[in-house]
């Protein structure tokens, strides 16, 4: 369950953050910029996060948490690696330096640790029951 809480959780704010919250340079008043590539990638990043979190949801097999959090820590990855793919403004007066990209790096990080959490924790507790 938690792989589908914090996929779910994360995958709103994903579609949230770059376009809302902390919203990149276009969505700020100036003009379309690098970071709203990015925006919008962070936007597909979260839709893919809410698709796994649905799919481990619903599909009741014992490996699909584990295949749902593998994924998620690889779509973690990606969107942490998608502000330097994609580019984003290098000033730090504006809004995507300073607002969009950390929260999206501070999102990935926290599904990262999170998901690396549940995958040990699974391989923990399926060690157990092999050996009892």
């Amino acid at each position: 369950m938690v792989v589908v809480i914090t996929a779910l959780v994360c995958g709103i704010l994903f579609l949230l953050v770059p376009r809302y919250v902390l919203p990149a340079c276009e969505y700020a008043g100036y003009s379309r910029m690098h970071c709203s590539d990015t925006a919008q990638a962070e936007q597909v990043i979260g839709a893919v996060l809410v698709v796994v979190s649905a799919i481990t949801f619903f599909v009741k097999s014992t490996s699909m948490p584990l295949v749902g959090a593998i994924i998620s820590t690889i779509v973690f990855g990606i969107a942490f690696w998608l502000p330097d793919k994609f580019g984003y403004c290098l000033s730090p007066r504006m809004p995507c330096n300073y607002g969009m990209v950390p929260a999206v790096r501070f999102l990935s990080i926290i599904g990262i640790l999170t998901m690396i959490g549940v995958v040990f924790s699974i391989a923990r507790s399926s060690l157990k029951k092999g050996s009892s």
